[in-house]
Formats: structure tokens, C-alpha cells, sequence
């Protein structure tokens, strides 16, 4: 996790390179280090080492802007990518059959990164943003995509993620979630979170059984009333095992 061992100046790179990701028509030097809070002189370095990858360009007015050069860098996560965008249109009919907003997280270490999202097609709904990393034990989402971890190692990340999260009864939540997936196949987390949402989550597993996903709902309180918990939940559980088809057919 990020502590004393970080460099800043890579944590720096890093963030100019999610910033002009999240810009779209790229940004000066000035804005750069306006917007990240780094020196001028910090920010200028940074984006001639950058020139030089080839994993940013210069465009016109003196912006800078990511550059074709991060392909190559990429081309693996891209190919794996391929697995898990050919999910979409199951979770856009997720989120049109429930009413809720729902996306498709992958494990990377010791995070949880949503990778596809569908929104709710109701005005106004509980969302999430795409590509964020959160603490892999973390909520719902954290037990589908442990809910086949050996105990010690679920453990130990439930204990990291209550010290990066403040949720002291993490360790707890993870146990309850894990066992829910184990004997119904989704955990629903009732504003067990420190954002206070609710969220039903269940794995999705390629064709031998090993979690490759979280496929999770997303809502309030009347959206998993009691009457409607058990068809959200089937709609959901029916949806996770289809990803889990179109995986293993990738």
C-alpha cells in the first residue's frame, strides 16, 4: 500500500499521466502543476522525461497530451481489457432490468479496480467512478473477489484495509461477505461501508472455477427492499454466471 516506501517524483509522473488522461484536450505546464500542486521546475522535468518515453506529446499552445507511444506499454493490460469489455451489453441489461447502476471490479494485488460500469437509467442514482483503486477487501466487492483466497491471506488484507479505510470491523465485514458468497453466491452489504450505500456483489469465475471478477449493484435502502432483495439478487447471480461464460470464451 502507499506509505514511507513511495517516490515522489514517480507519484508525480503518475498523476500528470491520470490527469491528461482526464483531460481532453490536454493541458500547459502551468496547468499541470497548478492543478497537481508540483513546482514548476519539478513539473517541467517530469514532462521531459516523459517526452522522451514517447508516453506524452507536445500539441498545439504549448499542451501536453498522452501520446500513442503508452501502446506499447499497455498492450497486455489492453489484450486482457478484451476479456472483460465484451461483458458490457450483460451489464447494461443488468442496469436496465434492476434499475440500478452496476460494474464489473478485477483484483490487482492488494486493490480493487472497477473496470466497466453501466449506469441506472433512472434520473438520479447511486454511481461510481471507473479505473479508482480501492483496498481489495474492501466491502462487497472485496469478498467476491476473495471469496476463493486461501483464510490467512483474506485475513491479512482485511487487516490492511481497516488501516486504510478507518473501518475498524473490515476483518469482520470480509468473514460475513465471504461466508454469504459461499452459501447463497452474492453478499449484500447494507451501508456496511464508509460511504453508506448498499451493495450486492457476486464472483464472476472463468470455466475452471477461479474468480476473475465482482459483478456489483449499487443503491439505496428501498432499492433491495425485502420485496425486491430476491429478485435483484437472481438477476444479479444470473448475470455474474453469463460474464462468466463470455470469459471463458474470450
Amino acid at each position: 500500500m502507499a506509505g514511507d516506501n513511495t517516490i515522489p517524483a514517480v507519484e508525480k509522473a503518475v498523476a500528470i499521466l491520470n490527469r491528461l488522461g482526464e483531460s481532453a484536450d490536454g493541458m500547459t505546464q502551468a496547468e499541470l502543476a497548478a492543478a497537481l500542486k508540483i513546482t514548476p521546475s519539478s513539473c517541467y522535468r517530469i514532462l521531459q522525461t516523459l517526452l522522451v518515453a514517447g508516453w506524452i506529446r507536445k500539441t498545439e499552445g504549448s499542451r501536453y497530451d498522452l501520446s500513442f507511444g503508452l501502446l506499447g506499454t499497455v498492450r497486455k493490460l489492453t489484450d486482457g481489457a478484451a476479456h472483460f469489455r465484451a461483458m458490457m451489453p450483460v451489464l447494461e441489461e443488468l442496469a436496465q432490468t434492476t434499475g440500478l447502476c452496476c460494474k464489473l471490479s478485477v483484483r490487482q494485488g492488494e486493490f480493487q479496480i472497477p473496470l466497466l460500469r453501466a449506469e441506472s437509467p433512472r434520473p438520479m442514482a447511486v454511481s461510481g467512478r471507473i479505473g479508482v483503486q480501492f483496498p481489495v477487501a474492501e466491502g462487497s466487492v472485496g469478498a467476491a473477489l476473495l471469496a476463493s483466497t486461501p483464510a490467512a491471506e483474506r485475513e491479512k488484507l482485511a487487516q490492511i484495509c481497516a488501516r486504510e479505510t478507518g473501518v475498524a470491523e473490515s476483518p469482520k465485514l470480509l468473514r460475513d461477505g465471504v461466508e454469504a458468497i459461499r452459501r447463497d453466491g452474492y453478499c449484500f452489504n447494507r451501508g456496511r461501508n464508509r460511504w453508506r450505500i448498499d451493495a450486492m456483489s457476486a464472483p464472476v469465475c472463468n470455466a475452471r472455477g477461479r474468480v476473475v471478477a465482482a459483478l456489483t449493484l449499487l443503491g439505496y435502502d428501498e432499492d433491495f427492499s425485502e420485496e425486491r432483495l430476491p429478485s435483484v439478487a437472481r438477476e444479479l447471480l444470473d448475470k455474474a454466471e453469463q460474464c462468466g461464460r463470455i470469459y471463458a470464451r474470450a
